[in-house]
């Protein structure tokens, strides 16, 4: 969608920039026509990809794309942080056997 959006934008530039460079002669009103309905485009992905980011709108129904990701990365930082855990975990295990074996000798 973002690339989208950079796309229009560099097409919207580009009618402006031949509509400048234009001399004389009869006014056409296409490039005109064709700037506002890319500009109307461009306004609509715009609310679009707001609305996907904020879960609403039309996304609404589902889970916004932010919300799932700031869900991915917590149950990444937490599973990350249970397997640090873990591995002191077990180095503490492995001492206490070292120990106990210290210990039968």
């Amino acid at each position: 969608m973002k690339k989208q959006l950079a796309e229009l934008e560099a097409k919207v530039e580009k009618v402006e920039a031949a509509s400048a460079n234009r001399h004389g002669g009869q006014r056409d009103t296409k490039p005109a026509l064709v700037k506002r309905e890319l500009e109307q485009l461009l306004d609509y992905k715009r609310r679009e990809l707001r609305e996907m980011e904020s879960g609403e709108g039309r996304s609404k129904a589902g889970a916004s794309l932010k919300g799932v990701a700031d869900e991915i990365s917590t149950v990444k930082e937490q599973v990350d942080g249970l397997e640090t855990h873990l591995r002191s975990r077990e180095q503490v295990l492995a001492e206490l056997k070292q120990e106990i074996d210290n210990e039968k000798r």
